[in-house]
């Protein structure tokens, strides 16, 4: 992370490490920052939820065409439908022993059918009847909180939210059954109830992520959260999540996010082509989890 940032500060000449870039640099990945907690909850207990970046764009479709209903309906609405699909990962993984991998692809292609259906496969800059998008998601990305913007204050607060839940004794056991389920199930730890609740937090913080997408670019649409699933997964692995499980942490995570983050700038600045820009991210990725294979053979 430091080389990155020495990387970015000396081609930026000093731009990239003044407070307000830093700060801009927090803004632009809060979106991301969001959902890749979602998938640290699944990756520890040992899974991997690849719907989320549709369940994000779904969640911006919902939340456009609510509008009419009021903001406060329209949010609980966008929160509550992608909580019952992620339920339903939950409830296939967790209580029907199915694969992750496969569950949660069909997931995700039944959730981006869906979307498509509901928005007719364009963007959606208005509610049904017409309804105006809330001036209160018009205005959040320009407003902040001791000058920090209000959507780097949402991710902030996930941040804390999460991290004092994994302190909590529901939270020790999502390590424990990532770690070692079989002796999660003989200490007691009910494993079902567990996984089922990283998949439904997962599909929740999607949503949040939804939101936030919407209140930055003013649009539901069912492609909105294509690059987010990848970039989620290689968040996690990059700050030293484990895939097989039970290792992981908060900081190591949002440190991935922010190294994904400062590495989008580094490509930027290098005039690197956009369809190039994914392969230098695989071999990182591919990188990161080569370290932490070793690792973890040590």
């Amino acid at each position: 992370m430091l080389l990155l940032i020495a990387l970015a500060a000396v081609l930026s000449r000093g731009v990239f490490i003044k407070p307000t870039n830093l700060l801009n640099l927090v803004f632009q990945n809060a979106i991301l920052g969001v959902i890749s907690f979602g998938q640290l909850l699944v990756i520890l207990s040992a899974g991997i939820d690849l719907s989320v970046g549709s369940m994000l764009g779904l969640s911006t479709v919902l939340l456009m065409i609510f509008q009419f209903l009021g903001l406060p309906v329209a949010l609980l609405l966008t929160v509550t439908i992608p909580a019952v699909f992620g339920a339903v990962n939950g409830y296939f993984v967790a209580q029907r022993r199915l694969p992750a991998f496969v569950v949660t692809l069909a997931m995700m292609l039944f959730v981006y059918s869906l979307a498509q259906v509901i928005s007719g496969g364009a963007g959606i800059y208005s509610g049904l009847n017409g309804a105006p998008l809330s001036p209160v998601l018009v205005s959040f990305n320009r407003r902040g909180l001791l000058g920090v913007p209000l959507p780097a204050v949402v991710w902030l607060l996930v941040l804390a939210g999460m991290a004092l839940f994994l302190r909590l004794r529901l939270g020790h056991f999502v390590f424990a059954v990532g770690g070692n389920e079989r002796a999660a199930v003989f200490s007691g730890v009910p494993v079902t109830m567990v996984r089922f609740l990283a998949y439904l937090g997962a599909s929740v913080l999607a949503s949040v992520g939804g939101i936030l997408a919407v209140a930055r670019v003013g649009e539901g649409h069912p492609a909105a959260g294509q690059t987010y699933l990848l970039d989620s997964i290689a968040a996690v692995t990059i700050g030293g999540a484990s895939l097989s499980g039970g290792e992981g942490t908060m900081i190591g995570t949002l440190l991935g996010v922010l190294i994904l983050g400062t590495l989008n700038n580094i490509l930027n600045l290098l005039n690197v082509s956009p369809m190039m820009q994914p392969a230098v991210k695989g071999v990182v990725i591919l990188l990161a989890v080569y370290l932490n294979g070793r690792r973890e053979q040590r």
